[in-house]
């Protein structure tokens, strides 16, 4: 897997383009929070026929970044500033920043309480992360033994679970490794909405793709799986 970056101007705009070439059969298009258009194609796609994909999307990608920016509007990006409102596993938590010796952050109560030594906005983002990886590694265990009794008439592999803060992606897998990685981010999100995701990787383990025998899976173990990704949308603006 090889990535470039490239720029593509539609509209009197010109966006930052993260061309990632790798084992896939299509063309994918993902528009970011930043406008940062992040694409996928395979490794011998010549980079003028996916400018011509993407001039094809010019309506998908307007619009895309037109519904972010009212959604940003309706809920304002988290700074991570004192007083601030975060969400931990879907409730919420008061944030208190103080100058202190150490870089740390734990919570208490309802209280996430942030010491910084070195008060940068890189290192609020760098212990905002430490925070949630640490309630990852209990939430994304306990809702794979939730999720994966609902595939007792087939057989999964042991599996290794993984996380890490993505920008383009909720959740990935690698089925012949048995591996699966759960974004970080999730871990601001309650349990039925992680739920949702990991049962979305499990399936792929399944239906390698997105057809629609992939979604008659997901719909047959979780019927509610929609309403659980629409109510993702409530917690995007915490995903710095």
């Amino acid at each position: 897997m090889t990535s470039e970056q490239h720029q593509f101007t539609a509209q009197d705009r010109t966006f930052p383009v993260i061309l990632v070439r790798k084992k896939v059969k299509n063309i994918n298009l993902h528009v970011r929070n930043d406008s940062t258009l992040y694409v996928s194609a395979p490794v011998r796609v010549p980079w003028e026929y996916i400018e011509a994909f993407l001039e094809k999307k010019t309506d998908f990608i307007m619009r895309a970044l037109a519904e972010m920016q009212e959604r940003q509007q309706k809920l304002p990006m988290l700074t991570l500033s004192d007083g601030d409102t975060l969400y931990l596993a879907g409730r919420p938590y008061t944030l208190d920043v103080r100058l202190g010796l150490q870089n740390s952050i734990r919570r208490s109560g309802q209280t996430v309480f942030m010491e910084l030594a070195e008060d940068t906005p890189v290192m609020r983002q760098k212990l905002y992360h430490k925070l949630l990886q640490t309630l990852g590694k209990k939430l994304f265990p306990a809702s794979l033994d939730r999720i994966q009794p609902l595939f007792s008439d087939y057989p999964l592999p042991a599996l290794v679970l993984k996380q890490r803060v993505m920008r383009s992606r909720w959740g990935s897998c690698m089925p012949l490794k048995g591996i699966v990685t759960m974004n970080t981010y999730l871990a601001i999100m309650p349990e039925g909405i992680i739920d949702h995701v990991m049962l979305h990787e499990l399936c792929h383990f399944l239906q390698p793709n997105h057809s629609r025998h992939f979604y008659d899976a997901m719909t047959l173990r979780m019927p509610d799986w929609k309403t659980r990704r629409q109510a993702m949308m409530k917690y995007l603006p915490y995903c710095v």
